[in-house]
C-alpha cells in the first residue's frame, strides 16, 4: 500500500542541483520538494505508508505463553519464553516501536500539510471532503499506533512511575530535538482517546454508497473498503478503555470507573448490531470462508491473499507441513466438556483415558488431537510415541513437541502434496466482533457484576457469555454457567472464554500481562505422551519470565542508547 516516494524526490533534487551547479545551493530545491510533497499522490503516500506498517499476518505469540510452543530450534518466541527476553532481544516488538513511530512520523507530516494539498483541482467541495477524509484516517491510525505502543511498552519505570512512550503529535524536522522523555501512561492514553474522537468526527461509520450527495460518495464511498472507518475506530476506543481499566495499569486491580467506560463504549457497538443475540454465528470458523467476503463477524481485516503459507508452516508432517505451532496440554485442558463443565468438575464426565470425547466442539475446530482427521480423505493423525509416522511425538524436527498440532486459522482444503499442491485464500484480522463481545463482558462484570444492567442495554456480562458458549456448541441448558453467581467466578470464566475464542490470534501474550496472571506467565508449558491407552502429562518447556518485570515489555535498548531521556521499564 505504501508509495515509495524517496527515489523520485531524490531525482527531482538531483536534477535541480545539476541545473544550478553541484557546489552551489539550489534555490528552487525546497520549492520543488514542497510542491512534490503537497501533490495529492505524494501526500496520500504518507497515509499509505502508515497502512503499510500494520501487521499483515499472525505472529503466533501464543508460543511464548502457556498456550503453545514452537518446534523450531532458535525460534524467537521460544527463546524469549525460556529466558532470553530482554531490551536487547525483544521480538514481540513486531509492528512495535520502529514500525509504529515510522507510521506516526508520516501521519504527523500529513496532518501538517493536509489543508494545503489540492486534493481536487476542479471541485472545491470535493477538495474539502478529501481533507476531512484523509485527516480522519490519519487521526485514527495515529491513535491506533499509540495504542499498540501502550500495549507493548506502557509500564512502571525504574522510578516507579507509570509511563507510556514519547508523545509526538507534530512533524519532527531535522533541526528539532527528537530526544523526548516518555510521557505518562495517562497522557498517551488521553491522546489515543483524543485522536479516536477526532477521527470519529470526520469519518463515516462505514464506507458505503448510501448517501444522496454525489461528491460524498466519490470520497467516502465503498471504494474505500478495507481502510479504517468510524465503526472500527469506536471499537478500538473500547479496547483502549479496557486496557486503561486493567490491573496492570491500576495497581493490580481493575478500576471500576474505567471499566464502566469500557463497557459503555463496547455496548454502543453491540446495541447497534442487535445486542447479545446478534453475536455473529460465523464467528467460530471466521477464517474458513472462501465465498463470504463480508462475514459479519469481522470488523477489519486485510485483503485476501491466495497462498498456502500457514498450512506449510503448521500442517503435520504427513500432510507435508512443518508442524511449527504446537498447542499445549494447558490449553487443551482449558476447553470444557460439551456439557459446559470444566474437566476438573465432578459433573463433567471427563475420562482421563479418553480425554477428547464429548469435549467442547471448539477443541476439535482449533487443535489437532491424536486421531484427528485434518483433511478429508487423508489418514488420521497419530501423535503417539508409538506412531509409525513423523506425526508422532518428537519423531523429527517437524514433529509435535506437545502431542498436538495447530488447526485454527488453517484452510483444510489446501493440499501440500508435491504432486497436487494447491492454495487457498487467507486474510489477517485486526478486529472481530467476538473480541468486542468479550471486552464488554469483561468490563461490565468488573463495573457492575455478572447480571447487572444499570444502563438498560438489554444484555449483561452473563448473557454475552451465554451466547458465546451456546454458539460454540455447549449443550443447553448450560448448568455450569447458571451456577456462576459472583464477580470473581464470572471473571475466571470470561478470561477462559477469551482464551479459547481468541486463541492463536495474538491476544493471550498481552492479556495475561494486563491481567497480571502470575501462573500463566511463569507456569510450565505441558504436553501429553500417548502410549496405547496411557495418557501421561509431561513438562515440555519452562516459562522463565521474571515477575513483576514481565508484566511490562522492555523498551528496545537501541532506543535507550540513542535517547538517554528514555526511562526503561523496571527490571529490564
Amino acid at each position: 500500500m505504501k508509495k515509495n516516494i524517496l527515489p523520485l524526490l531524490l531525482l527531482l533534487m538531483i536534477s535541480a542541483c545539476q541545473e544550478e551547479g553541484l557546489l552551489e545551493p539550489g534555490k528552487n530545491n525546497q520549492q520543488q520538494l514542497d510542491y512534490v510533497l503537497r501533490t495529492p499522490a505524494f501526500a496520500e503516500g504518507f497515509l499509505m505508508s502508515a497502512y503499510k506498517n500494520l501487521d499483515t499476518e499472525y505472529n503466533y505469540t501464543e508460543c511464548a505463553t502457556d498456550d503453545a510452543v514452537n518446534n523450531a530450534n532458535g525460534n524467537a518466541l521460544r527463546r524469549i519464553a525460556t529466558g532470553e527476553w530482554s531490551a536487547l532481544y525483544s521480538p514481540t516488538q513486531v509492528g512495535g516501536w520502529d514500525g509504529a513511530y515510522q507510521a506516526i512520523f508520516n501521519l504527523n507530516y500529513l496532518l501538517s500539510i493536509v489543508n494545503d494539498v489540492q486534493w481536487s483541482t476542479q471541485d472545491p467541495e470535493r477538495n474539502q471532503l478529501f481533507i476531512k477524509k484523509n485527516s480522519g484516517e490519519a487521526y485514527a491510525l495515529r491513535g491506533y499506533f499509540y495504542l499498540q505502543l501502550l500495549v507493548r511498552y506502557g509500564g512502571k519505570s525504574v522510578t516507579g512511575e507509570l509511563l507510556g512512550v514519547p508523545l509526538l503529535i507534530e512533524p519532527v524536522k531535522v533541526t528539532d530535538n527528537y530526544k523526548l522523555p516518555r510521557a505518562s501512561f495517562r497522557a498517551v492514553m488521553d491522546q489515543v482517546y483524543a485522536d479516536f474522537d477526532k477521527a470519529m468526527e470526520l469519518l463515516p461509520a462505514t464506507w458505503n454508497n448510501n448517501y444522496t450527495v454525489d461528491n460524498y460518495i466519490r470520497v467516502f464511498g465503498s471504494q474505500n473498503q478495507g481502510r479504517i472507518q468510524g465503526k472500527i475506530v469506536s471499537a478500538f476506543k473500547a479496547k483502549a478503555a479496557l486496557l486503561d481499566a486493567s490491573p496492570a495499569f491500576n495497581g493490580g486491580n481493575y478500576n471500576t470507573e474505567k471499566a464502566a467506560r469500557a463497557a459503555e463504549l463496547a455496548a454502543s457497538l453491540l446495541t447497534a448490531l442487535g445486542g447479545a443475540t446478534a453475536l455473529p454465528q460465523d464467528g467460530v470458523l471466521f477464517y474458513d470462508k472462501d465465498d463470504d467476503v463480508n462475514n459479519p463477524e469481522i470488523l477489519w481485516r486485510t485483503d485476501f491473499a491466495n497462498n498456502n503459507t500457514r498450512e506449510k508452516a503448521n500442517y503435520p508432517p504427513t500432510l507435508f507441513g512443518n508442524g511449527r505451532v504446537n498447542p499445549t496440554q494447558n490449553l487443551v485442558d482449558a476447553f470444557p466438556m460439551k456439557n459446559g463443565y470444566p474437566i476438573t468438575h465432578a459433573s463433567s464426565g471427563y475420562a482421563a483415558n479418553n480425554p477428547y470425547a464429548n469435549r467442547d466442539p471448539r477443541l476439535g475446530y482449533f487443535i489437532v488431537t491424536n486421531g484427528s482427521v485434518v483433511r478429508t480423505g487423508t489418514p488420521a493423525i497419530n501423535t503417539s510415541v508409538t506412531s509409525t509416522t513423523n506425526d508422532g511425538l518428537n519423531k523429527t524436527e517437524f514433529s509435535t513437541r506437545t502431542g498436538y498440532y495447530l488447526k485454527k486459522l488453517l484452510r483444510t482444503e489446501v493440499n501440500l502434496s508435491p504432486n497436487t499442491t494447491t492454495n487457498s485464500r487467507h486474510f489477517y484480522t485486526f478486529l472481530r466482533y467476538t473480541d468486542l463481545f468479550l471486552a464488554y463482558a469483561e468490563a461490565a462484570n468488573e463495573a457492575w457484576g455478572p447480571k447487572a444492567d444499570p444502563r438498560g442495554y438489554g444484555f449483561t456480562a452473563y448473557s454475552i457469555i451465554a451466547q458465546i458458549r451456546k454458539r460454540a456448541g455447549i449443550t443447553q441448558p448450560d448448568n455450569y454457567l447458571a451456577a456462576i453467581a459472583t464477580k470473581e467466578a464470572m471473571r475466571e470464566l470470561i478470561r477462559n472464554e477469551r482464551r479459547l475464542e481468541l486463541c492463536f490470534e495474538d491476544h493471550r501474550f498481552w492479556d495475561i500481562r494486563r491481567w497480571q496472571l502470575d501462573g500463566a506467565i511463569t507456569g510450565t508449558a505441558k504436553g501429553v505422551s500417548i502410549n496405547g491407552s496411557a495418557f501421561d502429562i509431561m513438562d515440555v518447556e519452562p516459562r522463565t519470565y521474571r515477575l513483576p518485570d514481565a508484566y511490562y515489555g522492555p523498551i528496545p535498548r537501541a532506543e535507550i542508547t540513542k535517547n538517554v531521556l528514555l526511562l526503561q521499564n523496571a527490571g529490564w
